[in-house]
């Protein structure tokens, strides 16, 4: 964060660690007014943390530099933890701002975007971010400027329940969610959807720090499966716990990548009943930008991309490199629009903006046996109605 001359350094020290502020830059040091300056935004501390989550980014923003920028211009970048309360986003996003970025990157809680939006649209900076919810559908947020680049509620609710009631033959279900806004979203649609199937569900709200699921899991014991809606940390709990109690149905997830690839979830406990929907999954996808990335990242990093990390951001930047250039301008309007019609080959698949802004519409249920991620079905065509 630039600050004029006159501050002292000791103060800009304090100030930044007392913000939660993560500060960054690409391998090749941009500096100058020219560069393109991009906010990312994401969880950084805490137990929701992941080591390495934004290495994508990063890969994306040295690729870029390195082929000569954004339109001749370089990219800088800066970093702002947004924790994964609405506060923490609004705290975040005030930060962010400061630094005058060109595009904002990231958010992954969606009572956080919806909370920080006021605050986005005063700036007006085209937004790209990861939050599921419909109350971060460009209507319910007022704008013009924001582009979900990861399936909705809706679309990963209808990929799980496919597979878990026309494939797997689920007629009983625990439905365990945390009360944030899109799991609790999508916990209402997963029940939903079980009652037009004839599958039988009972209904646990857990708290997002919640320690012991131990309730709900032996509540579930006769069931055919579970499904879990949480981070990281409560998906892993409920497998480990599952486990302890004996429950040997189904589990489907939504984080237990990111989990077995933070080593939350012991292998032993990774069998092909602990499946997953996937944000973005390029190392099942067999298709020349997917298997690109993820070459890249592995001689990068030493090891391939999995669910861990956030590799929706990769394509995220070049999707806004595409635009710009489209564009002929890094006006946020002009290229607002060009993100408006984007039709891109990414990583993560075909990314085609929709009239909800929507970029993503398949998703991949993954298993993570032995702790390898690996393709169990790709559900693809997925709309959403928000």
């Amino acid at each position: 964060m630039r600050r004029r001359k006159g501050f002292v350094i000791l103060g800009l020290a304090t100030a930044m660690l007392a913000s939660g502020c993560a500060s960054s830059t690409s391998s090749s040091d941009t500096g100058g007014s020219g560069a393109l300056r991009v906010a990312l935004m994401g969880i950084s501390s805490g137990p929701n943390y992941v080591k390495g989550r934004d290495n994508p980014f990063k890969l994306a923003v040295d690729e870029i530099n390195a082929a000569g920028g954004i339109s001749g211009r370089k990219i800088e970048y800066k970093e702002f933890d947004t924790d994964i309360t609405p506060q923490g986003a609004v705290n975040a996003t005030n930060l962010a701002i400061q630094y005058k970025p060109n595009v904002i990157i990231g958010y992954s809680v969606s009572a956080g975007l919806k909370a920080s939006i006021g605050a986005l649209n005063a700036y007006g900076a085209p937004v790209i971010h990861s939050t599921l919810a419909s109350l971060t559908s460009p209507d319910s947020l007022g704008s013009k400027l924001t582009f979900r680049l990861e399936p909705t509620t809706a679309q990963f609710t209808a990929a799980a329940d496919q597979y878990l009631f026309q494939d797997k033959g689920v007629k009983s279900m625990m439905v365990i969610n945390t009360q944030d806004s899109a799991p609790t979203e999508g916990a209402k649609q997963i029940q939903d959807d079980a009652a037009k199937n004839g599958v039988s569900t009972t209904h646990r709200a857990v708290s997002p720090t919640v320690t012991d699921l131990t309730e709900p899991i032996v509540a579930a014991k006769g069931k055919d499966a579970i499904w879990a809606w949480g981070y990281a940390t409560t998906d892993a709990l409920a497998v480990k716990t599952a486990a302890s109690n004996g429950f040997t149905g189904d589990i489907m997830t939504f984080s237990a990548g990111t989990a077995a690839g933070n080593g939350l979830i012991p292998s032993s406990l990774l069998t092909d009943k602990v499946t997953s929907v996937g944000q973005c999954a390029p190392y099942a996808l067999d298709t020349p930008e997917a298997k690109k990335y993820v070459a890249a990242y592995t001689a990068k990093y030493g090891v391939p991309p999995n669910d861990s990390v956030v590799s929706q951001q990769y394509d995220a930047l070049y999707m806004f490199k595409a635009a710009v250039e489209k564009a002929g301008s890094t006006e946020a309007k002009k290229v607002a629009d060009a993100l408006a019609q984007a039709d891109y080959a990414g990583a993560c698949g075909q990314e085609k903006t929709d009239a909800n802004h929507n970029m993503l519409h398949s998703v991949p249920i993954l298993k993570f046996t032995g702790g390898k991620p690996t393709l169990v079905k790709m559900q693809s065509n997925l709309d959403s109605p928000y």
